[in-house]
């Protein structure tokens, strides 16, 4: 039996079975067998210091915005890296961001404080952390540009022992959609923004500009529970000098018109997949897999998902080992 007393006592709240449905914007995924629900820096650190000492083998998480998670569930630990708060520090013109804070808090504390660079982000779900994990942005802009450092736990999964280090963002490789975090076991505590000084107005203004164009095309995941974009746009080829946009392949293809049991087809975006009555993640998976096919056999183009999978599907690639995917 596991003496969570040292947990407890830093108010780490530990949910035994927990229902990862309810940990993810699409409301999908079975169980798994503890969940360490963690707010601050402090809580984290100490969080997988007690995991490496009791042996338990644990993913991370944030708000789950960009998570399908099996139905079956997984056989590891969770631990949820959110906070109900922003956990923020202004330093010159520096922001220090816990990994938890909620993306669109940080935007709007830095329109509140008068700094520019992190507009892009407006409107975007999910944690800080997970922002950087992914490289997250819209509108030509992605967090990575502004990103200064990371302070990481760096674990080795080999052996029970981490450090605390900071990775300047000159040796973090970002590319669009992806950081090289998502090939490696570190783990994002907080995250310092390089930004500039501007006057709140123009700022304020942007972000409810970019809010209202978002509200025309994008669900709102509490009442269309989704993971946003589902695949990335398309990298320039010979026929197009810049990105496209996943979405206007995935219409020409036909996908609107698609379902797989409750999973559907956003109405007014193709590149978006939501969660109807009776929806499973396997649903979602196996729709995913019809919509990327129309758009080879159409256009020849291999698209690539920025939403990962989490646990096992069926007809998921054998070679496939991590829980993450």
């Amino acid at each position: 039996m596991l003496d969570l007393t040292v947990l407890k006592n830093l108010d780490v709240a530990v949910v035994h079975e927990a229902s990862l449905s309810d940990f993810t914007t699409f409301r999908l995924g079975g169980k798994c067998p503890l969940l360490f629900a963690c707010q601050t820096p402090g809580q984290l650190i100490s969080t997988v210091q007690f995991c490496f000492r009791e042996n338990i083998q644990f993913i991370l998480i944030g708000s789950g915005s960009n998570l399908v998670v099996s139905d079956l569930g997984i056989d590891c630990s969770v631990i949820r890296y959110e906070s109900d708060k922003p956990l923020i520090e202004r330093e010159g013109n520096d922001l220090v961001v816990s990994g938890s804070t909620l993306l669109d808090d940080l935007v709007k504390y830095a329109i509140d404080n008068e700094l520019e660079g992190l507009n892009g982000m407006s409107g975007i779900p999910g944690t800080v952390g997970g922002a950087v994990v992914g490289n997250a942005g819209a509108f030509g802009k992605q967090i990575g540009d502004v990103v200064k450092s990371v302070r990481t736990i760096c674990r080795d999964s080999a052996k029970p022992v981490f450090a605390i280090v900071d990775i300047l963002a000159r040796d973090i490789p970002f590319s669009y959609r992806h950081s090289m975090f998502k090939e490696t076991d570190a783990i994002i505590v907080s995250v310092r923004f390089s930004l500039r000084p501007s006057d709140k107005l123009p700022l304020k203004k942007e972000h409810d500009e970019i809010l209202a164009l978002r509200r025309e095309k994008h669900p709102d995941w509490r009442i269309y529970p989704c993971a946003g974009s589902f695949f990335r746009n398309v990298e320039p080829t010979s026929k197009a000098g810049r990105r496209e946009a996943a979405g206007w392949f995935l219409e020409q293809a036909g996908a609107k018109k698609l379902r797989s049991g409750g999973a559907r087809v956003f109405d007014r975006h193709a590149n978006i997949i939501y969660k109807s009555q009776g929806c499973r993640a396997q649903d979602v998976f196996d729709l995913s897999r019809t919509m990327a096919r129309l758009v080879k056999d159409k256009f020849n183009i291999d698209l690539i998902r920025e939403v990962r999978f989490v646990g096992k599907f069926d007809g998921m690639p054998k070679k496939i080992k991590s829980v993450f995917w």
